[in-house]
């Protein structure tokens, strides 16, 4: 007979999470001049979930502390993920790219690394950044010119992409 599925709550849940293995990469995430902050918000939630070291917002990029409506939706997560600000994304890529990160835009352009083969593309990378482009027109042209590689996500249906908090979530689950 198989055991009942439970719901885990309280000291179960940590005890669960305690005995989960460590990621294997060193993940950073640039946010590019993203408009909404419920979107820069969601990210902080789902890059303290998966484990990532530092976000560095850019641009127009909304930066914590954030008002009440919107730490709910982080969940205190801007607390817990180092962040920094810079004006311009291509300010801080050489700093990335000296600490030996591999930087990868989410992006769909025409040399990318299709999501189902990204765990075996980053299995030799130990350190990975990457870069979540604006709602509207996604990474600039000039950031993706300095970037070692893209990530694309595809797709199915007749739209070409999904909201970026939702694409930032998938590629940090998904190796």
């Amino acid at each position: 007979m198989e055991e009942q599925i439970k719901q885990l709550r309280g000291k179960d849940v940590k005890k669960y999470f305690k005995n989960r293995p460590k990621r294997q990469h060193e993940i950073i995430v640039i946010l590019e001049n993203i408009q909404y902050a419920i979107n820069v918000a969601n990210i902080f939630r789902t890059a303290e979930s998966a484990g990532v070291k530092e976000i560095y917002l850019t641009g127009i990029s909304q930066r914590p502390p954030f008002g009440k409506g919107l730490q709910k939706v982080s969940r205190g997560a801007e607390h817990k993920v180092h962040y920094h600000f810079a004006d311009k994304t291509l300010d801080i890529l050489p700093k990335v790219k000296s600490e030996g990160y591999h930087v990868m835009a989410i992006e769909l352009t025409n040399n990318n690394v299709s999501l189902p083969d990204l765990r075996e593309y980053l299995k030799d990378k130990p350190k990975i950044c990457f870069i979540a482009g604006n709602e509207d027109s996604g990474v600039n042209k000039t950031t993706l010119q300095e970037c070692d590689n893209a990530v694309t996500i595809p797709m199915y249906g007749k739209n070409p992409s999904l909201n970026v908090n939702v694409s930032t979530g998938i590629i940090l689950f998904s190796f």
